[in-house]
């Protein structure tokens, strides 16, 4: 059965997480460590981070994940924009490794125009350093695109490409269904989501999926377009959500909820249980 998760807020630090993991009642949490605007880092006291392992340890939020700021982009002609983006994703790295989370997902950019074929090296020599520069068991998580403009990565073929430009055992895919969905897999129907799990195994492999970015569609299929919609209110629907936790590849990883909620305060209890209720499961008790 799939962990049922939701990115939180950190406002008011980053032990907050805890808290508010336990008021939306989820398995497993996701946070933004630092601005995600900014190259801003997080210099963590020992207290911070002892006290981190130690309630991650007592409450079992073992299933823990960093994003990584949304600036970051491998693919730049930038020398500057290079630098700062391998810098930013290599702090990400040691800052997960300091407070033992899972790993760090990561939005890997757009080429601009240049190609992907022809930015390939550049990125996988920034991923390979990030990751030398930042040992540890923590997870670098490439997170699909929904395809618009020249962004990286709406295909599984392209995932697999820098897994294996990268060839690093810690490298790994983070699935966001909205994503999925409008750059052409029909996760909707059966149909749709049996050839999309069967072109992600063959492509990437299940042992490469580590997280679900669990999120319904404002925007239709095929349209290239990010817009995130709360669980059942947009083109993939209830029925495709309750056929995706019940799915023998993808419920072995973890859901994390980055719906804009009932209220648009960012994931909430409501959208926890209607995937808790398509999952089977009672809703939250409180």
């Amino acid at each position: 059965m799939a962990l049922i998760g939701a990115h939180v807020s950190i406002k008011g630090g980053i032990l907050t997480a805890f808290d508010r993991a336990k008021e939306l009642g989820v398995e497993a949490v996701q946070v933004h460590p630092t601005p995600p605007q900014t190259w801003r880092r997080l210099k963590p006291s020992p207290d911070t981070v002892d006290e981190f392992r130690q309630r991650m340890t007592e409450t079992g939020l073992d299933a823990f994940f960093f994003h990584a700021v949304y600036l970051i982009n491998l693919a730049t002609a930038r020398d500057d924009l290079l630098a700062s983006s391998e810098a930013s994703l290599a702090d990400s790295l040691d800052l997960a490794n300091t407070f033992g989370v899972r790993g760090v997902i990561f939005h890997p950019g757009s080429h601009k125009g240049l190609g992907f074929e022809a930015m390939l090296p550049q990125m996988a020599a920034a991923m390979s350093s990030a990751l030398a520069a930042a040992p540890g068991r923590s997870l670098l998580l490439i997170e699909n695109s929904a395809g618009a403009g020249n962004n990286i990565g709406s295909t599984f073929r392209q995932l697999r490409q820098m897994l294996e430009a990268v060839d690093n055992e810690r490298v790994g895919i983070c699935l966001d269904t909205a994503h999925a969905f409008t750059a052409g897999y029909d996760l909707a129907t059966p149909e749709g989501l049996r050839a999309m799990t069967k072109e992600l195994d063959f492509e990437i492999g299940a042992d490469r999926l580590y997280a679900i970015h669990a999120n319904d569609s404002k925007a239709p299929l095929g349209s290239n377009r990010d817009r995130h919609e709360n669980i059942g209110d947009g083109f993939i629907g209830n029925d495709a959500f309750g056929r995706m936790l019940r799915d023998p590849l993808l419920s072995r990883v973890p859901f994390l909820l980055e719906v804009p909620g009932l209220e648009h305060d960012g994931p909430d209890r409501a959208n926890v249980d209607r995937l808790r209720r398509l999952a089977g499961l009672e809703p939250v008790a409180g």
